[in-house]
């Protein structure tokens, strides 16, 4: 669940990215999973998919090592793309996704995530996502 006011746009990152609707300082929260909404597939449930609809959760989501899913959110966070020098980080004190400010952030400004936080550079690239350094 997205905890900011943001905004869709066109990122110079990749495709469409989430901006933010407000400044946000340094260490606050922008999004925490949602048990309820998010999609949680167990590896057999991922394999019971046909091959668009895997590609599908392979694109939008992720394989979570700890827990053994994967996992797809329903909101816009699918949208904050990825780039080495994130301004959104995965919170360590929480097992769960739980993303917060890297720095202060100034209205309009996108974020992103340093995918390397929970996929290998192998996945991302079989994704075609470059490693952005920023």
């Amino acid at each position: 669940m997205i905890h900011i006011k943001y905004k869709l746009d066109k990122s110079i990152n990749h495709g469409i990215g989430l901006f933010a609707g407000e400044d946000i300082p340094k260490g606050v929260v922008v999004y925490t999973a949602s048990p309820l909404l998010d999609v949680n597939l167990t590896r057999e449930e991922f394999n019971s998919l046909n091959e668009k609809e895997k590609d599908e959760v392979r694109w939008w989501g992720f394989f979570d090592e700890q827990s053994q899913k994967w996992h797809v959110d329903f909101d816009v966070s699918r949208f904050i793309n990825h780039r080495a020098d994130s301004t959104v980080t995965q919170d360590s004190n929480h097992t769960e996704a739980y993303l917060v400010t890297t720095r202060d952030i100034k209205t309009g400004e996108e974020l992103t995530q340093n995918y390397l936080e929970f996929e290998t550079e192998a996945d991302l690239m079989k994704r075609g996502i470059m490693n952005v350094l920023g």
